[in-house]
Order: C-alpha cells, then sequence, then structure tokens
C-alpha cells in the first residue's frame, strides 16, 4: 500500500510538513487532500503530511459532527480500509471545507429522498 500512496503523492512537496502550519488559526489551515468512504460518510481532511512516515494530521469525521476531531493519521491505515483519495478535492481552508462538504452532503441526502 505505500507504494500506491507514493504514486498518488506526486505533488505532496506542496503540502506542509507536520506542525508547520500549528500557529495557523484552524478555519484557516489549508486542506490539501480529501480521502473518503462515501458509502458510509467518512472522510478526513489533510493539512499536513510527513511524506517519510505517510503519516498525515488533518480533520477526521465518521459521518458525526460531534465526535469529528483533528489528530493524526496513517495514510496506509486510511488506503487498506477502503479509503479513497478524493481526485476532484482542490486545496482550500478548513472553512471553506467545511461548507462543501455540507453542501454535498446536503445534495447527497435530497437525492436519497426522492
Amino acid at each position: 500500500m505505500f507504494e500506491e500512496e507514493e504514486e498518488e503523492c506526486i505533488d505532496c512537496e506542496s503540502i506542509p510538513r507536520l506542525y508547520e502550519t500549528e500557529n495557523i488559526p484552524i478555519e484557516d489551515k489549508v486542506v490539501h487532500r480529501r480521502y473518503e468512504i462515501k458509502e458510509i460518510g467518512f472522510f478526513w481532511l489533510i493539512v499536513e503530511f510527513d511524506r517519510k512516515e505517510n503519516l498525515a494530521f488533518g480533520y477526521a469525521n465518521l459521518d458525526d459532527d460531534s465526535f469529528a476531531e483533528w489528530g493524526y493519521i496513517s495514510i496506509a491505515e486510511l488506503l487498506v480500509n477502503g479509503a479513497a483519495l478524493d481526485p476532484d478535492w482542490k486545496p482550500c481552508k478548513f472553512s471553506d471545507a467545511r461548507k462543501k462538504i455540507a453542501k454535498e452532503r446536503k445534495v447527497g441526502r435530497d437525492e436519497h429522498s426522492i
């Protein structure tokens, strides 16, 4: 799995290293990547990355906003457990990422209720 992530991680140099954004307010941190398991509503937003360790810092939401949290994320574990990198994700501030995801979730719920 590490090899697959290396291939996907061509532009990882643009993601800040671990601890480089610790002085930036949460809402202003730039989310560079999103991994997700769409079928169950799980997603991980990546703001910092250690390429050598394949370890990220970011926001994990397991389909429950009240229990979502910031922490360290093993990219290899995400991939092994079925998460996929969102190829259409564009870097944006965390505050904007939350709005974008909320909008996507609303659209998804509306489609399922039809």
